[in-house]
């Protein structure tokens, strides 16, 4: 297995982390014009035996087939692990491969993954909750699970399922937001603060907050940057922060 870090062993996968998977040395595919035409589908299933993400006929549009290498293919799909799946989850995914030239053949492989929340974003929650918080890079459109990023990369703290706030009569949340990055002897680099000066529909506050980080080529001194995000309910006072390192290169 791989993710854009390079090469991973391992059962867990972070919210929004996208997974390529290798199926190597697949034999016994019956040939046509000395090529193979194998077909994948890719199901994950929760513990109640729902399925919540499906890729089916992942090779269909593959028409000319594949070129075995000494008798052999080596296969690969994707899968990215967000939405509807979840952290402080287990998922058993499924995958199922199959011979367009033989429908009696096929191969199946089965492995439990277990979605985490990002070990290095650390939250103090004082009455407000969430379901997902990431780091999100527009640019490579990923989520940035080794908080490596590149000068001038347009990337977003992102929070999912935001819950706590009072809720007025108009369905509008009053909520107060900071937010600052320092370099790591403490030198602010940016500092914005009331990043909400009207109020907010709490309808789109639930379904996702984000706020905007972008690093230029003259902020860059010593690492880490330090991003720190600050949100209050003006109404009941309930809070949540949270602060995380970013690796500028």
């Amino acid at each position: 297995m791989e993710n854009y870090s390079g090469v991973v062993d391992a059962s867990e996968a972070m919210y929004g982390e996208k997974i390529t998977l290798f199926y190597n040395d697949m034999r016994g595919f019956t040939l046509q014009d000395g090529k193979a035409h194998p077909n994948m589908d890719i199901y994950l299933i929760d513990k109640k035996g729902d399925t919540l993400l499906k890729q089916e006929n992942l090779f269909e549009g593959v028409t000319d087939g594949y070129k075995e290498i000494d008798g052999k293919l080596i296969l690969h799909s994707d899968v990215t692990f967000a939405r509807p799946l979840l952290p402080n989850n287990t998922y058993r995914m499924h995958a199922h491969i199959t011979d367009k030239n033989n429908s009696d053949a096929f191969y199946h492989v089965e492995r439990n993954f277990s979605i985490t929340h990002d070990p290095e974003m650390n939250v103090k929650k004082d009455g407000i909750s969430y379901d997902i918080m990431y780091i999100y890079s527009m640019d490579r459109n990923l989520s940035v699970i080794d908080h490596k990023i590149s000068v001038n990369e347009k990337v977003y703290l992102l929070m999912e399922g935001l819950e706590g706030y009072e809720i007025d009569e108009e369905g509008k949340a009053d909520i107060s937001a900071n937010m600052s990055l320092k370099h790591a002897d403490g030198t602010i680099i940016t500092e914005i603060k009331d990043l909400f000066p009207n109020k907010v529909s709490a309808k789109d506050l639930k379904e996702q907050l984000y706020a905007s980080i972008i690093i230029t080529e003259k902020e860059t001194g010593e690492e880490p940057v330090t991003c720190t995000f600050q949100m209050k309910d003006k109404i009941s006072g309930k809070s949540l922060e949270t602060n995380f390192k970013l690796y500028v290169h």
